[in-house]
């Protein structure tokens, strides 16, 4: 999502089982499982809504409709954890 991008304090690791964040501020981390850690990635490269959430349907098998409620649910969540800036 061109529109997002990992707050300044944000740090990221890749690993076997996914994407590890952590905030350099608060000390905060959490982990992400596929198919969470594809949205993180994909977000980070910056491809639209649009293009994460068609990636979404093959990563995950989900149909359009859900792909797109799910990518918007869970950047919106990283939004308010603080995880994600406008």
């Amino acid at each position: 999502m061109s529109e997002y991008r990992a707050a300044e304090q944000i740090r990221w690791a890749v690993e076997a089982a996914g994407v590890v964040l952590i905030n350099g501020a608060t000390g905060a981390a959490t982990s992400l499982s596929y198919p969470e850690a594809a949205i993180w990635d994909l977000i980070t490269r910056g491809d639209s809504s649009e293009k994460i959430a068609a990636k979404l349907c093959a990563i995950a098998g989900l149909e359009p409709v859900a792909a797109r409620k799910f990518v918007l649910d869970t950047v919106e969540a990283w939004r308010k954890a603080g995880f994600l800036r406008g």
